[in-house]
């Protein structure tokens, strides 16, 4: 069996990330085929990322540089590539131009078509970017919001949720068969027993996100600025040197410490190497690092979610105004209550086990089997 995918970006950007993981286009090594189109003009060796499709065969198709301004013109070019490949199913990882790539071809082809959101468009996009005077990125959003999101929602076969927040947008945009399926954590992988990547005689706190407006890490360089710990940012991004130039303002360079990239496999040595995951996000939801920092035994501290918002996992995590005093006041009464510490400890890694990667994977591989199945017969 074949699987068309149109990734959220280039498999370059998934590699410089380190987020090349083990069968994250092929759950249960599925499919015999993976077949990407990749909206770029150039991309990465496929023997250099084929853990990502399991045991099957990788192919990237790179088809150029897309934007809003030529994505009309270049359909019927990735409409004969993906017939060229004959996939059994279609897979976009959002609803925007490479998810209207996505329900196009597989309309073409009569076959089923998966897409998976991973943001609130309406709030993380749209919203945000007003309230930043990003106008040009706000445009944009606007016209995908409009003639896009919606055609794309509408239309697929089945829409795969990462957390419980995004359904209500997904919803509002037409959305109908959802189904929420989290970020996949393997146990095997993140686990407290983890040799500690490196120790400190001060509290340590570990954020790892890419370093941009959304991620915030703004906020916890001043939270720290007056507590004797130690902060080590892993991602990068677009304010690094933003980020970088305010530790030297604030005269804390010595307790700040960026790590630009670290291989997936490697960051259990460094969750276990920190006390505490602080994550002062703008965005909703669970991130994979939260998830991963709950699985080697790190207690985690996040923004306080908006009304009625709710994870899974939210047992398990203190919740904190996005301040950087309130991350401040959070991150020393997790110091100093050892109590709590270890009972937040404890919770999470129960929570982490029921949606651990193993289940998620067969869920998302389930998915799969049905829509299969259900094509054949029709």
């Amino acid at each position: 069996m074949k699987l068309c995918v149109f990734p959220n970006d280039s498999i370059q950007a998934y590699f410089n990330k380190g987020e090349i993981k083990p069968r994250y286009f092929n759950p249960k090594n599925l499919f015999n085929e993976v077949h990407i189109i990749s909206l770029t003009d150039t991309d990465i060796d496929e023997n250099k990322v084929r853990e990502i499709v399991g045991d099957a065969q990788l192919k990237i198709h790179a088809v150029g540089k897309t934007t809003l301004k030529n994505y009309k013109s270049k359909l019927s070019e990735v409409i004969k590539v993906v017939r060229e490949i004959r996939p059994d199913i279609i897979r976009s990882y959002n609803p925007l131009l490479q998810g209207w790539f996505g329900i196009k071809s597989a309309k073409d082809l009569k076959i089923p078509f998966v897409v998976s959101i991973h943001n609130n468009y309406d709030k993380d996009a749209r919203e945000f970017c007003l309230k930043n005077l990003q106008l040009l990125r706000y445009l944009k959003f606007a016209y995908t919001g409009k003639f896009i999101e919606p055609y794309v929602l509408s239309n697929a076969s089945k829409i795969i949720c990462a957390y419980r927040f995004l359904v209500p947008y997904v919803k509002r945009h037409g959305g109908k068969d959802v189904e929420v399926i989290y970020n996949r954590v393997y146990l095997s992988r993140f686990s407290p027993n983890i040799t500690p990547q490196f120790k400190s005689e001060i509290p340590i706190i570990i954020y790892v996100a890419r370093l941009d407006d959304e991620k915030n890490q703004e906020c916890l360089i001043r939270a720290v600025k007056d507590l004797n710990v130690k902060l080590v940012l892993v991602g990068d991004g677009p304010n690094y040197n933003k980020l970088q130039q305010l530790t030297k303002d604030l005269n804390i360079t010595d307790r700040i410490n960026f790590i630009r990239s670290v291989p997936n496999e490697l960051l259990g040595k460094y969750y276990t190497s920190a006390n505490i995951f602080a994550s002062p996000i703008k965005q909703g939801g669970v991130s994979i690092p939260m998830l991963e920092a709950m699985a080697c035994g790190v207690p985690v501290i996040s923004t306080s979610r908006g009304k009625n918002e709710s994870e899974d996992v939210d047992d398990a995590i203190m919740f904190s105004n996005n301040t950087p005093n309130d991350f401040k006041n959070a991150i020393k009464q997790l110091i100093d209550n050892k109590e709590l510490r270890e009972k937040m400890i404890k919770t999470g890694l129960e929570k982490v086990k029921i949606i651990n990667g193993e289940v998620m994977e067969e869920k998302e591989a389930t998915l799969y089997r049905n829509l299969l199945r259900n094509n054949r017969q029709t």
